[in-house]
């Protein structure tokens, strides 16, 4: 008969290994950019876009900080800025998830949205 603990250690295991498997399931790359976004479609011509910055990178998706929340499920469209300041890649994104960061920011996990999938 397994212990209380074994149990416990089982479901976290099991919980955790869940958790990380679509977070992870292909290479990231640990890059910094500048990014800006605004809402996908926009909601009105004096629109102006936020900043933020990248802290990793996949080709289904990356992780941004900014000073603002962002719903989940929300649609950004994002220019990454390249060394030199000018677009380097230009995007729709949905948000999957948002969590404080402690510091006041924000990280925001984003999915890169299928051109051919209906919005």
């Amino acid at each position: 008969m397994a212990s209380v603990i074994e149990n416990l250690a089982l479901a976290f295991e099991t919980l955790t290994r869940s958790y990380r498997s679509p977070f992870r399931a292909e290479p990231r790359r640990d890059e910094v950019r500048i990014v800006e976004y605004t809402p996908f479609p926009r909601q009105g011509a004096g629109e102006v876009a936020r900043i933020g910055f990248t802290r990793d990178v996949s080709e289904s998706g990356m992780c941004i900080g900014s000073d603002w929340p962002e719903g989940v499920g929300s649609l950004l469209r994002i220019v990454v800025r390249g060394a030199d300041g000018g677009p380097e890649r230009r995007c729709i994104e949905r948000v999957v998830w948002c969590r404080p960061a402690g510091d006041g920011r924000h990280w925001i996990g984003l999915e890169g949205v299928d051109a051919d999938a209906p919005l």
